[in-house]
């Protein structure tokens, strides 16, 4: 793979996060995180920090996590359920990208240290053999450890139908395992429906409200999904993934401006809880869902000053999630408003905060984009460069099986080279590719990682039926790319000049 070419400087006066106007949250009572109940076989001294570790795993802040359960293992060295959180804490279920180095080799330490441990009670011991089965084995590609361990999790609650944690950590393995696209809505209707019941029965426990969210973040399910994300800010009201995570939900439904607002929230509290070292992924994932939604409003200049926020801070967390909204979110300003030339033109160098090597499947986000962009504004040559980059980031990823990843990149370069069969006179074979490259990427749908695809290859195709003057089915198209994201404005305005007469 080519090197991306050196780093970016970045002008010292950028803004800053600070200089924005986010909204403070109403309370600033960060104690709030909701009630869990896991009887552990440790000392006294230990289970305060073990229950605060565990409330900000169900939170999915794991390295606020990770540090609770480290405080718990120094009150009690010989706690087992201390390192079984330190090693759950590692690896993120739902999270695509996979650990860190980092994140890797501490978790592999927590889990030898957990095997010379004794386990305590039944439950203990099994939510022990659950983690590790994630850490066994040596070159077990990721994919196959997150099988391993949810497998193994779902076991626990067969075991323990009535505990909270085990059905909480169970509905948290079904998602991990449910497939994606269309096929996965039984699945996550069911791990929904189970947290919907994890919720009436006890009502401050947070997986029954995040769990619920990430159930329902599908087309078909996100109605299902508002009473959980417009609840879930009760239970924890300034961490900061609690505030992100509903705005999963109002992405779905087309919410723009419910979601901006909370995103908003959700930046702030990051940088209010941040140590000067390291800014949390929290903070530029919120960013790009709040770039997003001020898209979808048409606020081009908000989305500008919140990207300019996003780009002014030096020390991001090197971590998949900071790699995606790094490359993402500056391609969706020019591509959102129909400006190829200035997407062509987007930098190859981008945020040096993040180890770009490792990340694949971040920087083909940015190809697609320049490609895309080259190839609808005349410029053939870009086009075919991003191409060739897209081809070796493809055996980069084929390397590391990162299946999901590939099927996008085969929609994003049948997309490009749609438009550049369109462009050589070519609309048969432009139609072909860009309803097969939109065929591919709605059945994987997106990640969670994600408020949407870059631009979305459905949208594309019916852009590309207009222009070869088929209103008919470019409106069948839009109307499409509409019911999987609502409200969306390109979709919206490419619907309009469908209908005109």
């Amino acid at each position: 793979m080519k090197t991306l070419g050196s780093v970016r400087q970045f002008a010292a006066g950028c803004v800053a996060a600070s200089a924005l106007a986010f909204p403070v949250p109403a309370t600033a009572d960060t104690s709030r995180l909701g009630d869990v109940s896991l009887d552990i076989s440790c000392k006294d001294d230990a289970r305060p920090s073990f229950e605060t570790g565990l409330l900000l795993l169900h939170h999915m802040m794991y390295r606020e996590a990770a540090a609770a359960f480290e405080e718990a293992a120094h009150a009690d060295p010989q706690c087992a359920m201390a390192q079984w959180g330190i090693a759950m804490s590692k690896f993120h279920p739902l999270w695509p990208g996979g650990p860190t180095p980092e994140e890797t080799e501490a978790g592999h330490a927590a889990a030898i240290a957990l095997g010379d441990m004794n386990t305590g009670s039944a439950l203990e011991a099994e939510f022990t053999q659950a983690v590790m089965a994630f850490y066994a084995g040596d070159d077990v590609p990721y994919r196959a450890r997150l099988t391993a361990w949810a497998t193994a999790q779902r076991a626990v609650e067969e075991s323990f139908p009535d505990h909270d944690e085990a059905v909480a950590f169970g509905a948290l393995a079904q998602l991990t395992l449910a497939p994606r696209g269309p096929e996965a809505v039984p699945e996550l209707s069911d791990a929904g429906a189970r947290m919907d019941r994890l919720r009436a029965r006890s009502p401050l426990h947070p997986a029954g409200y995040h769990y619920a969210i990430h159930a329902y973040d599908h087309p078909a399910l996100a109605e299902r999904g508002l009473e959980p994300a417009r609840s879930y800010l009760d239970i924890a009201p300034q961490n900061p993934h609690a505030l992100h995570m509903p705005t999963h939900i109002f992405t779905r439904l087309g919410l723009a401006a419910e979601s901006s607002e909370l995103n908003r929230q959700s930046a702030a509290a990051v940088i209010a809880q941040s140590g000067p070292d390291v800014l949390s992924g929290h903070y530029i994932h919120a960013l790009d869902y709040a770039i997003y939604a001020e898209l979808q409003k048409g606020n081009v200049d908000e989305a500008e000053d919140l990207l300019a926020a996003l780009e002014g801070h030096a020390n991001h967390e090197n971590v998949f999630g900071t790699a995606y909204a790094a490359a993402a979110a500056p391609s969706r300003l020019p591509l959102e408003q129909d400006d190829w030339q200035a997407a062509a033109a987007l930098p190859t160098q981008m945020h040096p905060a993040v180890s770009w090597e490792r990340y694949p499947q971040a920087v083909a986000i940015r190809w697609f984009a320049i490609g895309l962009g080259a190839a609808r504004s005349g410029d053939t040559a870009t086009a075919q460069a991003a191409l060739s980059e897209l081809s070796e980031l493809r055996q980069v990823m084929e390397e590391r099986k990162a299946n999901y990843w590939l099927m996008l990149l085969s929609a994003q370069t049948g997309a490009i080279e749609a438009w550049l069969a369109l462009a050589n006179g070519d609309a048969e074979t432009a139609i072909a590719l860009m309803r097969d490259a939109a065929d591919i990427e709605d059945k994987v749908g997106k990640a969670p990682v994600t408020p949407g695809h870059v631009l979305p290859a459905r949208e594309l195709y019916g852009d590309l039926l207009l222009e070869v003057g088929d209103k008919a089915a470019a409106e069948d198209a839009y109307l499409a790319a509409l019911g999987t994201s609502p409200n969306r404005r390109r979709s919206l305005q490419g619907l309009q000049r469908a209908t005109a007469n």
